[in-house]
């Protein structure tokens, strides 16, 4: 039995997306040259009213702090950015998120490749 999804749904994965790329594109140059690391924006949910989103940026290979402290301080372009370039009366206001689950993946494999190092197996 498959159930279809409603309309509303569809409409904000279309926007999540939208949300992401553009967010993405505003942080490659903002972080560009100023920072070490590897940033992405992993995932954005946006409210079913389309008020607010939540994007989760994740970090490899840097200053957690020092790179969450340079989106907030260039919030307002960000902002400003995803504006300027969605078509809609109301854009969703954005707020920052670390997503820490590729670190876990990576701390994870680490782990498991101890354990085989130890058993004398190799990878």
């Amino acid at each position: 039995m498959s159930h279809s999804q409603p309309k509303s749904s569809n409409r904000i994965e279309k926007l999540n997306s939208l949300i992401q790329q553009i967010v993405g594109a505003s942080l490659l140059e903002i972080l560009h040259g100023s920072i070490e690391g590897l940033v992405t924006v992993s995932r954005v949910e946006t409210s079913g009213d389309a008020r607010w989103a939540k994007v989760w940026v994740s970090i490899v290979g840097g200053d957690d702090d020092k790179i969450l402290e340079r989106i907030k301080k260039n919030i307002y372009d960000i902002q400003g950015n995803l504006n300027n370039q969605l078509a809609m009366k109301m854009p969703p206001r954005l707020s920052f998120f670390l997503d820490t689950t590729p670190r876990y993946v990576q701390h994870i494999d680490e782990l498991i490749k101890k354990i085989h190092e130890e058993d004398g197996d190799t990878i």
